[in-house]
């Protein structure tokens, strides 16, 4: 799996769908799930009120 994020100001569009307020950051967070061959079979983008998330990851290799 390949994650990155990035906190960034809202879109218009974020704000209204997350009813946050233009000064409050979102997180952007973006995963690609790879086969055991490294080809990507799943991609995910999320986005998030910043002050609102505490991320944590467990995963199992093999």
């Amino acid at each position: 799996m390949k994650a990155s994020h990035t906190v960034l100001m809202p879109t218009p569009e974020e704000q209204e769908a997350l009813h946050t307020g233009p000064d409050e950051p979102v997180l952007r967070l973006s995963r690609v799930t790879l086969d055991t061959d490294g080809r990507s079979i799943q991609v995910d983008m999320m986005t998030m009120p910043a002050h609102r998330q505490r991320l944590r990851y467990e995963m199992r290799i093999g």
